[in-house]
């Protein structure tokens, strides 16, 4: 009946996504909450039939670990098998039509075929999970899992061990929760406990979770901050305002608050970039090379903008003051050989003929 019903919902959803203009996800939804209420409707005629029971059918909604018997494990475990055997055997052909069906159909791929067999996978998965976690739950343990994989990973291969890792792990608590607690049905708990994983996933994961996320642009905001004072102490420098800088001067062209005034001074200090003469501040000469770098990129982006782009004038100053912060040697080299200059190129010597001083 699960594989049927499985069958049918996918062909409605199926023809209702080519045959009218209603997304595949809403499409997804009318499906599902039409048949969990045709379900709903059906159970609850069962229950109220004279000389019938329900006969457990209950189970099917939230699942139950301890209404599973041991042949149930036994077809978990088969249809485990031809799911991993599948997977590996059309692997390819499944990342290509999943994620690009034109260039698929264009390489030779029986996009048909690698359709039915994912509808094929999906099917069986849901026939043998809903006893053990239930229909209500079972849509967010196809979902949750991977997308708490996607966090730790951007290859679909180690993508799709994590979150079968994932699934299993809280398939694994949730029945034994069920099984230690009548009371406790097992799909909720199981998706409580995938919820916790995706949730440290999240959170913790590096590269994408939020803290790491959050870090990364902390050191970021540093490090431009960083740049800007030291390019703005170079710039005052190389226009004869002396070696000597301080809080005042450095704001005439670039603002620093006093508190990010004192941890900027701070951190440069211990990186040893300027060092401290009586109340003032100099460079050393690594801080002066790095500032002289920067100062050096946001010239040269302001030369491009202008030859390439044709900004105005009153623009081109602010765009640069982003992009000079990540503009790489091979970046550099790129537009350097785009405009026809050598890598020796000075923008000081034309800069101020594009854009007049103070602009």
């Amino acid at each position: 009946g699960a594989a049927v019903s499985g069958w049918l919902s996918i062909w409605v959803v199926d023809y209702i996504t080519r045959h009218s203009k209603i997304k595949g996800d809403s499409a997804l939804a009318i499906v599902l909450s039409s048949f969990f209420g045709l379900g709903i409707v059906m159970l609850t005629v069962i229950q109220h039939t004279y000389g019938r029971e329900q006969s457990g059918l209950d189970h099917y909604i939230f699942g139950n670990a301890a209404a599973m018997s041991p042949e149930d494990s036994i077809v978990f475990g088969a249809v485990s098998l031809i799911v991993l055997f599948v997977v590996v055997r059309y692997y390819f052909s499944l990342r290509t039509v999943v994620f690009n069906q034109d260039f698929a159909q264009s390489v030779g791929i029986n996009t048909k075929w690698i359709e039915t067999v994912i509808r094929f996978i999906t099917i069986i998965s849901i026939s043998v999970g809903i006893k053990a976690v239930g229909i209500v739950m079972m849509s967010a343990l196809l979902i949750i899992p991977p997308t708490a994989a996607r966090f730790w990973t951007d290859n679909l291969g180690r993508m799709l061990f994590i979150s079968g890792v994932f699934g299993a792990l809280s398939g694994w608590l949730g029945a034994y929760i069920s099984y230690s607690y009548s009371s406790m049905p097992t799909g909720p708990w199981t998706i409580v406990m995938i919820s916790v994983i995706a949730f440290i996933s999240m959170m913790f994961a590096p590269r994408k979770g939020l803290i790491f996320q959050r870090w990364s642009k902390l050191l970021l905001k540093r490090k431009m901050n960083e740049e800007n004072l030291l390019k703005t102490a170079v710039q005052l420098e190389v226009r004869g305002q002396g070696k000597l800088f301080n809080q005042r001067s450095i704001s005439t062209r670039q603002f620093f608050d006093q508190r990010l005034w004192n941890r900027t001074i701070k951190r440069l200090q211990t990186k040893g970039m300027i060092k401290k003469v009586n109340t003032e501040y100099t460079l050393t000469k690594e801080g002066r090379a790095i500032g002289a770098e920067i100062d050096r990129r946001h010239k040269i982006w302001e030369v491009y903008l202008r030859r390439r782009m044709q900004m105005s004038v009153d623009l081109v100053h602010d765009e640069a003051d982003t992009m000079e912060h990540f503009l790489t040697p091979e970046i550099e080299a790129e537009i350097l050989k785009e405009l026809g200059l050598c890598s020796r190129f000075n923008p000081l010597l034309e800069i101020h003929e594009i854009v007049p001083e103070g602009a």
